[in-house]
């Protein structure tokens, strides 16, 4: 990010309300700035990928840092995170009502 990106991203949440969601040019990616605290303002990372043109969640997920962005990169590679997901779809999806043949 250059300096004049960086720039218009520190002004662009000046003039933004708390909790408003601000989007970017990455598709599922929103700054999100939250309500000052003890004159400490905070801006999160929301990430909220969207199907169909849709988001996915009503709420993404806040990232403040680059560890929390590690963290959750290493769940999201683990690969008993898919097997556990896929049981759960197998198992837990949307079921399709059953077919009666006349």
């Amino acid at each position: 990010m250059n300096t004049e990106q960086k720039k218009q991203l520190i002004k662009t949440v000046e003039q933004t309300s708390p909790w408003e969601r601000i989007p970017t040019s990455v598709e599922g990616v929103f700054l999100v700035k939250a309500p000052e605290h003890k004159n400490i303002q905070s801006v999160f990372v929301e990430l909220n990928p969207s199907l169909r043109g849709q988001p996915i969640k009503k709420r993404g997920v806040y990232l403040k840092n680059n560890n929390e962005y590690e963290a959750f990169q290493e769940l999201f590679n683990n690969q008993k995170v898919k097997e556990l997901l896929d049981v759960v779809s197998e198992c837990y999806g949307k079921q399709r009502s059953p077919r009666i043949e006349i």
